[in-house]
């Protein structure tokens, strides 16, 4: 069944001894297919504008004996007013040329223009073609040249886009509820406090996770402040955004704490004249 020509996001074309016309190994087929959906999608969330919702590409047609693969426009992809040729998958499908084309900084500088999410999942993308040690796979998308890249070159790529950034460090404190993730593991958990100020290191998180070092459980313990609300000093150690493709999580190690108090709760809207609050008892908690 061929593809609706408006519809098509690319074709992928594998070759190689995991791929060839005798035997194809459907895990490595499968990884591919699988890697190469979610580069798109992830592009595609990225580069969406208003109106616009992606879905994962769809594969229309899809011949074994050659590794010859067809993706279409997800289901339910809001095709845009302005250009109903166009689709975000086909957008990023277009991306997903230029990515393959590029090396060494211009690959960087795509990779960080996609963002993290999309330069990871291009990464791993590369990792399923670098396995396959004598693999070539073309890949070919509407208003793009068909462009090609081997084991070899994938594996070089991988390298680039796996590289470690350089390291900034910082030290802040905050307010939260402590527990232990893993005492073997020297692991805590702090949920942090709404509405409490917390420092930009911290913005849209709600849980921080780390280690600490064996005095300091200690003290915890001494105290009796696990389980407890605690004012925490907290020292953060991450890659700088700007010198890597794919940021590596950050690493946090509890340095000490101390009781304190959850802040007030903030005040919310005046109740309507008349109203009064429901009875949790009869009505249940709200969550």
């Amino acid at each position: 069944m061929e593809a609706d020509p408006q519809q098509e996001v690319g074709t992928l074309v594998a070759q190689g001894k995991d791929f060839g016309p005798l035997q194809v190994d459907a895990i490595a087929l499968a990884e591919l297919i699988k890697h190469y959906a979610s580069t798109v999608y992830e592009i595609a969330m990225r580069r969406m504008r208003s109106g616009d919702w992606p879905a994962h590409p769809g594969v229309a047609g899809l011949e074994i004996a050659s590794a010859h693969v067809q993706f279409v426009v997800g289901k339910n992809e809001a095709i845009r007013m302005d250009d109903p040729k166009a689709s975000p998958a086909i957008e990023a499908a277009q991306k997903v040329s230029d990515l393959m084309q590029a090396q060494d900084e211009e690959l960087l500088d795509l990779a960080r223009e996609v963002g993290p999410r999309a330069a990871k999942a291009y990464r791993q993308l590369l990792k399923a073609i670098g396995d396959s040690d004598d693999a070539e796979v073309s890949w070919q998308s509407p208003g793009r040249p068909p462009v090609a890249v081997t084991s070899v070159g994938a594996a070089r790529a991988f390298r680039v886009l796996d590289r470690e950034g350089e390291s900034e460090s910082d030290e802040f404190t905050v307010l939260g509820h402590l527990s232990m993730a893993d005492a073997e593991l020297n692991k805590f958990k702090l949920k942090l406090f709404k509405g409490a100020p917390r420092p930009p290191q911290l913005k849209g998180k709600r849980v921080v996770h780390g280690h600490y070092d064996n005095p300091v459980g200690q003290l915890v313990k001494e105290q009796g402040l696990w389980d407890s609300d605690v004012e925490a000093e907290i020292y953060i150690e991450r890659e700088r955004a700007e010198t890597v493709a794919t940021p590596r999580d950050p690493k946090f190690i509890l340095l000490s704490v101390k009781k304190s108090s959850a802040p007030p709760p903030r005040k919310g809207r005046p109740s309507i004249p008349g109203s009064v609050p429901l009875d949790e008892e009869v009505f249940g908690r709200a969550e």
